[in-house]
């Protein structure tokens, strides 16, 4: 293969999730390796809306330790894996509202036990909002202490009385955010 195009390159790089960055590298690397790996040199075209962002210029010049480095800087600045745990609490009910306020109430209560410092903002719809005729709410907490963080979140959703229909599925370092 000499030819290849990337179109909408930056798709999957504006989602709502730490890894975006990192998935968005990842692909375009990964595609843009398929090409020119015989004997004729090979071309790739991307179509992007964000050609300056640091994921599409390291995939661009294949620089993976740079990309790894600026990566590294950016978690630790901003408290995530894996310099920090994360935790992240889906709330889910066939009724918008009740999952709404399920969600804020969880939050609330998460708050008085285990201070504001964890929960990083209020309660959002996920970013698939409504799946498998369920609205999903998110709750995001991050932590350095995750055993002692797990067991306060699991103490305050067993004293939690939730309507019939709601649930709440917690994740201890999430893949995706999803």
């Amino acid at each position: 293969m000499t030819l290849v195009g990337i179109i909408n390159a930056d798709l999957s790089l504006h989602m709502p999730d730490f890894r975006a960055g990192e998935r968005t590298f990842q692909l375009l690397t990964q595609v843009a390796g398929r090409a020119g790996r015989g004997e004729t040199l090979g071309e790739v075209f991307v179509q992007t809306y964000t050609p300056f962002s640091p994921s599409i210029q390291f995939a661009r010049h294949h620089d993976f330790a740079g990309y790894f480095q600026q990566e590294l800087e950016f978690r630790e600045r901003c408290d995530f894996p894996p310099f920090k745990h994360a935790i992240l609490i889906t709330v889910r009910s066939a009724h918008e509202e009740r999952a709404r306020f399920s969600a804020e109430t969880l939050t609330r209560r998460l708050k008085e036990s285990l201070g504001a410092e964890f929960i990083l903002g209020d309660p959002t719809p996920a970013p698939l909002e409504k799946l498998q005729g369920q609205f999903r709410f998110h709750i995001l907490l991050r932590g350095e202490a995750i055993m002692r963080l797990s067991r306060r979140v699991r103490e305050t959703l067993d004293k939690l009385p939730f309507p019939e229909d709601v649930t709440a599925t917690v994740d201890v370092d999430p893949y995706q955010l999803l």
